[in-house]
């Protein structure tokens, strides 16, 4: 009995003294509004409200200089929990000191991850005044060199499926232009104006425009049909491995205490697996990967990323 009561004791001391949120949030997301991975985590974290009132947020955007300028910014504030960021995983863990070297202030894999909590197949469009509605159109007009081609691209992602692409088709880069908005939002603002031809930005943005027919999908950048895109051409039919998708990490500062990191975990990861989030999630074709729904899977996923795409990365011009 004396054994039972010290260990209840325990508990209520332990849980007691657990960490909780004592104030809102800040959530930095590294690029404008709209972007996968807000809406991918205003899904989770309305979840997470619902079972822990304590738990309030409110949004910081910083973007420029493809989420760096956001991602300088996390690197410099407090560790006490208030403060998390939701950076896209290629522009931060894998082009950043490469593209960006002299302005980097941060070592992404210093941070503390929580868990992936979305990724989204990347997809090539067209305004819809563009002929251009098909992979094999796209190849045969860049081939043809009639005219340069200009793609709107939200990310190094986007960038690096346009130059995977065309390095895949063709040689001749010269002809393939990528302009870097400050998020996939806003790079598609400028296609569905009219204003480029062309863009690649996740299909979780840019569905709902393809849909109401103001956005013309040529191809999608994944592994298999997307339901309600069963007759969309995959990419990697044309250029073999073309397989690039969005993917966004909820992360902590450096040195955030385990009890912190415990909080977030316990939080988040099981609203990322709830049915409500897969619901929210199938309607905007985002998928999770539930190996990485912990700070040594993140780490693992972010090493083989980089692994992948730097050597890659380093054979082209930054924006």
């Amino acid at each position: 009995m004396k054994k039972l009561l010290l260990t209840l004791i325990t508990f209520l001391s332990l849980s007691a003294n657990a960490w909780e949120p004592t104030k809102p949030v800040t959530v930095v997301f590294p690029n404008g509004p709209g972007a996968g991975n807000e809406i991918s985590f205003r899904i989770v974290a309305k979840i997470v409200e619902e079972k822990n009132p304590k738990f309030k947020w409110s949004p910081e955007y910083k973007p420029g200089a493809d989420g760096n300028i956001g991602m300088n910014y996390f690197d410099k504030q407090p560790n006490d929990g208030h403060t998390v960021a939701m950076p896209s995983c290629q522009s931060t863990f894998v082009t950043a000191e490469i593209w960006y070297a002299n302005s980097v202030k941060f070592n992404a894999m210093d941070w503390e991850g929580v868990a992936n909590i979305g990724k989204s197949p990347l997809a090539f469009y067209a305004r819809t005044t563009s002929d251009i509605d098909t992979p094999k159109k796209l190849i045969a007009e860049i081939k043809s060199g009639k005219r340069p081609i200009t793609f709107a691209v939200g990310g190094a992602a986007h960038k690096l499926a346009v130059e995977y692409f065309v390095a895949g088709i063709y040689p001749d880069k010269d002809r393939v232009e990528t302009t870097l908005y400050k998020g996939p939002a806003q790079a598609m603002a400028d296609v569905l104006g009219q204003h480029v031809e062309f863009g690649v930005f996740p299909i979780a943005v840019g569905a709902p425009f393809v849909q109401s027919g103001k956005l013309k999908l040529i191809g999608i950048a994944g592994e298999v049909p997307l339901k309600g895109f069963e007759k969309t051409p995959l990419m990697k039919d044309y250029v073999p491995n073309l397989n690039v998708y969005a993917c966004w990490n909820l992360m902590l500062p450096k040195g955030t205490s385990p009890e912190v990191q415990k909080w977030y975990h316990d939080n988040f990861v099981p609203a990322i697996r709830s049915a409500e989030a897969k619901e929210q999630f199938d309607k905007n074709f985002i998928f999770i990967s539930p190996n990485e729904h912990s700070s040594e899977g993140i780490r693992a996923a972010m090493y083989r990323l980089r692994q992948q795409w730097q050597p890659f990365a380093r054979k082209i011009k930054p924006e």
